[in-house]
C-alpha cells in the first residue's frame, strides 16, 4: 500500500478521516491537471454513487475528465512501482466514451517517495494509437 499523509479532513458522514494516502491527496489534483493541459473539463463525483457499495451504480461511468467530442479520461494515480489495468476498468471507460463516440483512455500517474508526479503514462484503444501515427506521419511527409 502506498505511503500515508496525517491530513485531518471531514467525510461526508462527518466523521474524521486521519489518514489519506499520497494517491488519494494527489488524485484531484491530478485530474485538474489533466483538464487543464488537454482543454477538458473535470468530472466530479464519478467515483461516488449511492449504490456504489452493492456495485451497482445508480448512473452511468463518465470518467475523471471529459475533453469534448474527443475523449473521456478515467484519470488514476498510484505511489507503488505498478499498476494493474484490468478488463473492468476498460470496459467502464469504454462504454462511457462509446455512448459520447469519443475516445477512451486511462491515464496512470506514479508518484514519487515524496507523492509528486513522477512519471505519466496512457492507455488507449489499438485504434486510436493508429491514427494518431497516422496523423503524425501524414504530417511529416
Amino acid at each position: 500500500m502506498g505511503r500515508l499523509v496525517k491530513r485531518p479532513s471531514i467525510s461526508r458522514k462527518g466523521r474524521e478521516e486521519k489518514f489519506l494516502s499520497l494517491s488519494h491527496k494527489r488524485s484531484p489534483k491530478q485530474e485538474e491537471s489533466l483538464a487543464k493541459r488537454l482543454g477538458g473539463t473535470r468530472t466530479g463525483a464519478t467515483g461516488l454513487s449511492r449504490n456504489n457499495i452493492a456495485g451497482k451504480a445508480d448512473r452511468p461511468h463518465r470518467g475523471d475528465v471529459n475533453v469534448r467530442g474527443v475523449a473521456r479520461i478515467e484519470a488514476k494515480t498510484t505511489s507503488a512501482k505498478s499498476f494493474s489495468v484490468t478488463r473492468e476498468m476498460i470496459d467502464k471507460i469504454t462504454n462511457a466514451a462509446i455512448g459520447a463516440d469519443v475516445v477512451p483512455a486511462i491515464v496512470i500517474e506514479f508518484l514519487n517517495a515524496h507523492g509528486a508526479p513522477d512519471c505519466e503514462v496512457a492507455v488507449i484503444p489499438v485504434a486510436a494509437l493508429e491514427l494518431l501515427i497516422g496523423h503524425a506521419t501524414k504530417d511529416t511527409q
